[in-house]
């Protein structure tokens, strides 16, 4: 019974262990993908998406960059 006992303990242990470890190796995960630049639109002029890029930031993005792209000015979020 005792040998039991001990056993659960260690399987416990074990499984504690990995989740701790799953759990860190998610969490380092999350800010790389969070920094990357994503699409969000494309403006007919550099100045509509330059107005866009500073409205976002107000509201919660960290940065913006417009690019010249073929029919306008992709806006770029981060």
């Amino acid at each position: 019974m005792v040998q039991r006992e001990e056993s659960r303990r260690r399987v416990r242990k074990v499984l504690m262990g990995a989740g701790v470890a799953a759990m860190v190796i998610g969490g380092l995960s999350v800010p790389a993908e969070a920094a990357a630049w994503k699409p969000w639109g494309l403006y007919g002029s550099m100045r509509a998406c330059v107005n866009a890029g500073q409205q976002y930031v107000r509201e919660n993005f960290d940065a913006y960059k417009c690019s010249d792209q073929p029919g306008g000015y992709m806006l770029w979020l981060k």
